[in-house]
């Protein structure tokens, strides 16, 4: 299993995109520097009227799939 750490602000405005059908991937950058591509659906535990903010780590198994998405 791997471990992504990352921090994550996105407003309620613009996670609405996800709803209009217009995104469907968040985009997030690790604490190495490592880009990681997410489902937006992953996220929506965490909607909150101020939007998505906060910690998380994203792990994955050995083939890159997804396991949990949690906050720190």
């Amino acid at each position: 299993m791997k471990q992504f750490h990352f921090s994550i602000r996105i407003s309620y405005q613009d996670f609405e995109a996800v709803y209009t059908g217009a995104a469907s991937n968040v985009l997030v950058t690790d604490i190495y520097g490592k880009r990681i591509q997410i489902p937006a659906l992953r996220f929506l535990p965490f909607l909150a009227p101020t939007g998505i903010v906060g910690s998380f780590t994203l792990t994955v198994d050995d083939n890159n799939k997804f396991v949990s998405l949690k906050r720190r």
